[in-house]
């Protein structure tokens, strides 16, 4: 019996402990006190971001061009360097390529640097802004050899862009082969249109110009169109986009497959005289044709430019207002391209008609009277090296040919 009562006393007992160990020890809540935030040094710099290595390319073009135009210069050898730093998370990105040229001849001197491209951007997801020397070949129009008649013809200049891409959203749910990628506007300042010896940059050349610019894709097939408007600050000829008044071009291209297109350009050089100072071109190009072993033919380009009017005093379609004797009459140009490829050797022939019409390079010396020297700026160029090429007449064809490799 006595065992029994102990046995139950010891368990009892165990209990007890097992409930008291148990159980959490109540604590009474704390109000937290105020805390302090550490005073934030504005003052403080701030490194630049690293920049991604991976963004950074550099290209080079060793050619061999041959020429039978109008130049002083049919025969050289030019090494183009291009280095970029492509768009990565830090929002810039820049372009920088320089030209160098060297006429055949035993003399190991380079002759001509140019600095074709030295442009740097700022991106953001609604602007882009690009401030230097920029190549305008493919943002102002869609041709290859003519056009980018508001700028006269000039392919590169120095100036400031400003892009703000948009969308549209038509809301046609049906139309699953339809789609619109990002459309923009773009406005743009050129200090001036004219080449290095007769630019002035005070604001007097100035030229402003702006473009809407359209893109619509139906499967395959992918369409653009671009609106240009631009006017020059003051007043400096009667004819060509800087006489002051409106200038604006209709740029379109329809493109299938991403290698077979056709396009187009109609440009006015000065709205009040649109007769006169008005031109059309198409054209089409075919792109990746064939490959016959070891012999590849990428590229066919064939352009044609036709003038609207017909004014013996405009000086930048052949006319003369000093003397009415020398003045000429605009006609149709032509213009061909081929690039051939030999494994990685390229080979692209030029061929064309023009005499620079609707460009600076068509004035002379006796067709106007300038207090600036004659040409005041570029003809047209080849598509691809961007290279010179002009006739001296009507129908008689001049060509060029160039030989390299690009690594």
């Amino acid at each position: 019996m006595k065992i029994s009562i102990l046995l139950v006393w010891m368990l009892i007992g165990a209990s007890a402990v097992l409930a008291n160990e148990i159980s959490p020890t109540p604590t009474l809540p704390t109000t937290p006190g105020p805390t302090m935030s550490p005073a934030v040094d504005t003052t403080k710099w701030v490194s630049p971001p690293d920049i991604d290595n991976d963004s950074k390319t550099v290209d080079t073009n060793v050619v061999a061009h041959f020429s039978n135009d109008s130049s002083a210069n049919p025969a050289y050898s030019l090494f183009d360097l291009s280095s970029v730093r492509k768009l990565d998370e830090n929002d810039v990105s820049a372009t920088g390529k320089v030209r160098f040229i060297k006429p055949f001849s035993s003399s190991d001197d380079v002759v001509e640097l140019e600095l074709r491209e030295a442009n740097l951007s700022l991106s953001e997801p609604w602007i882009e802004i690009r401030v230097g020397r920029m190549d305008l070949s493919d943002i102002v129009s869609t041709t290859h050899y003519f056009g980018r008649f508001p700028l006269m013809g000039e392919r590169r200049l120095d100036g400031i862009k400003v892009y703000i891409p948009f969308k549209f959203f038509f809301g046609v749910e049906d139309y699953k082969g339809v789609s619109s990628p990002p459309t923009s506007l773009s406005f743009f300042y050129f200090p001036t249109l004219f080449s290095g010896q007769d630019a002035v940059i005070n604001g007097t050349q100035g030229f402003f110009m702006g473009q809407a610019r359209m893109k619509l894709n139906f499967g395959d097939l992918r369409t653009i169109l671009l609106f240009n408007m631009g006017a020059s600050s003051s007043d400096f000829y009667n004819y060509g986009s800087t006489s002051g008044n409106i200038t604006y071009s209709i740029c379109g291209e329809a493109n299938f497959s991403k290698n077979y297109s056709l396009y187009f350009e109609y440009g006015v050089q000065n709205s009040t005289d649109s007769g006169d100072t008005g031109a059309f071109v198409f054209g089409t190009k075919l792109s990746h044709l064939i490959t016959l072993d070891f012999l590849s033919l990428d590229q066919v380009i064939f352009e044609v430019q036709a003038p609207i009017g017909n004014n013996p005093n405009n000086p930048f379609t052949g006319g003369n207002g000093i003397d009415p004797s020398l003045a000429g009459s605009p006609q149709i140009a032509l213009y061909g391209r081929a690039r051939i490829r030999i494994r990685s050797v390229f080979i692209n022939f030029n061929i064309t008609d023009s005499m620079n019409d609707f460009t600076f390079a068509r004035l002379n010396g006796s067709n106007i009277n300038s207090p600036l020297p004659i040409p005041i700026g570029n003809g047209n160029e080849t598509d691809g090296l961007e290279i010179p090429l002009s006739s001296t007449a009507y129908n008689n064809w001049v060509f060029s040919t160039d030989v390299g490799v690009s690594f």
